[in-house]
Parts: C-alpha cells; structure tokens; sequence
C-alpha cells in the first residue's frame, strides 16, 4: 500500500527496468551496485 500509488508503480517501474532489463552489466553486478550505493547513502538495501 502507498500513499500515491501512481508514484510507487513508476518507482517499481523504474526498479524493474534498472534490475531486469537488458544491459551489459550481470543481474549480480547490478546487485552489488545498489547495495554499494545503499550503504554510501546509509540507506538499509
């Protein structure tokens, strides 16, 4: 549940297509690319 469910969906969206989406990075890269941005923001992945 959201408080603005059309914001959430464009963010899920947008998760889906950075996550799964074709790219020349691996699904692991990607990973390990989000938790790194995560800890240097301080933000739990």
């Amino acid at each position: 549940m959201s408080l603005n469910p059309r914001v959430m969906k464009g963010s899920m969206d947008f998760y889906g297509a950075i996550m799964f989406g074709r790219s020349p990075l691996t699904r692991a890269q990607r990973e390990l690319l989000a938790v790194a941005v995560s800890a240097e923001l301080d933000c739990h992945y």
